[in-house]
């Protein structure tokens, strides 16, 4: 019975020994699995902050290019009519002969 308790309170031992050699190696992975992942959330919040920034500055690109290509048709179409009236009153006045 002593030789029975014996080895069951060194197997007990053996078993506790193991099971907080696990526990350690769990904690530390745990800790690794956290600081990782605290990484990575930095610097996704950095990624995506810097995507919210390219967006931003994209949609002002685009609206400056809007006005720019309205005021083009624009500047275009005054000076089709400029050329028009120049090209009307070169035809219309008499010329002068010196």
């Amino acid at each position: 019975v002593t030789s029975d308790y014996e080895c069951l309170n060194q197997m007990n031992t053996t078993a506790l020994d193991k099971y907080n050699q696990m526990n350690r190696k769990l904690q530390h992975v745990n800790n690794s699995i956290r600081t990782m992942n605290d990484t990575n959330s930095t610097k996704m919040s950095s990624t995506y902050t810097q995507l919210n920034e390219i967006e931003d500055a994209m949609s002002n690109l685009e609206s400056t290019i809007m006005k720019l290509d309205a005021y083009s048709r624009s500047l275009e179409t005054q000076v089709k009519k400029y050329e028009k009236t120049v090209a009307t009153n070169r035809t219309t006045s008499p010329i002068k002969d010196s």
